[in-house]
């Protein structure tokens, strides 16, 4: 889509950024990219493509809030001891409420800790999603690795499929699509110190 297009209205995106970053060793999404705080250089990207933002926090979250600082979104704290799938049905009962819901067209899933992401990554995913079967949630795979984003339709059953499973795409292929991609970016998340030493490297 063209850049007079962005960033779009009829979409609303979803950051997950509750989780305890247990194998990084500190709170990753705090770690700066770019001079920034992780969370927030994601969130700005994902707000170049769409205008609306929710971030659902959990662990720290006041410091999550605080790097977010004057950015426009919307904030949903849940309990991170209950796992990524209850943030995105708390996630998606925020984005019910938001007004120009019923003209939604799908929703970006996201995750925090994926700095490499770009604005190119998300336009050629919902530009799939956009031609293909819009009833099913479509997310990125190379190879065998799934990946995020994930595009979500608005009606989707979020608290019967768990989006944030490894193997969802094999588990619901009725309610899911792939978007086959040789583009490592999209599953190219930090999760180790070593992952963090090596974005810079590149």
């Amino acid at each position: 889509m063209s850049d007079d297009e962005l960033p779009l209205a009829n979409y609303v995106a979803v950051v997950l950024a509750g989780g305890e970053a247990r194998r990084m060793g500190r709170n990753k999404l705090l770690m700066e990219i770019s001079a920034r705080p992780m969370i927030r250089h994601v969130v700005e990207t994902v707000r170049g493509v769409v205008e609306q933002v929710i971030v659902v926090t959990g662990y720290q979250s006041e410091r999550i809030a605080e790097a977010l600082a004057r950015l426009p979104v919307d904030l949903v704290r849940t309990d991170p001891a209950l796992g990524p799938q209850a943030a995105i049905v708390a996630a998606f009962a925020r984005a019910a409420v938001l007004p120009g819901w019923r003209d939604c067209e799908g929703v970006l899933l996201c995750v925090g800790d994926q700095p490499r992401l770009t604005e190119r990554e998300i336009d050629g995913l919902i530009q799939a999603y956009r031609a293909g079967d819009r009833r099913r949630a479509l997310v990125p795979m190379r190879g065998a690795q799934r990946g995020y984003p994930v595009i979500v339709p608005p009606d989707f059953d979020v608290a019967a499929v768990d989006l944030s499973a490894a193997d969802v795409a094999q588990r619901h292929p009725e309610r899911i699509a792939v978007f086959a991609t040789r583009n490592p970016v999209y599953d190219s998340s930090l999760d180790t110190a070593e992952d963090y030493r090596a974005f810079f490297a590149i």
